[in-house]
């Protein structure tokens, strides 16, 4: 089993396969709780949803549900980044389609 080869796939299937893990990769690396600062850990509605790939609707259905969590200063409504990574990390099944 030294030599694997895939003889089901193009080179262009394993190129898009690999790329769709690394973009997955990259939505939950590790971020050191020390290196966020904390002006910089804030994020809007609109800021959030691009941050997880959702609609705004969406995230404020989630937020309806209290899947995600977040703050509320007045009128004013903020999430955290570090919250947002967390769960993203403990919830793969996360999809905009479920909800």
């Amino acid at each position: 089993m030294g030599n694997v080869l895939f003889y089901t796939h193009t080179k262009e299937d394993l190129k898009r396969t690999v790329k769709m893990v690394l973009e997955e990769m990259r939505k939950t690396e590790f971020i050191n709780e020390t290196s966020i600062n904390p002006e910089d850990d804030r994020l809007s509605q609109q800021e959030a949803a691009k941050f997880l790939g959702i609609s705004v609707t969406s995230l404020i259905s989630w937020k309806k549900k209290k899947i995600v969590p977040y703050y509320q200063i007045g009128r004013s409504i903020f999430f955290s980044k570090k919250e947002l990574l967390d769960l993203a990390r403990k919830n793969a099944f996360i999809r905009k389609s479920r909800y």
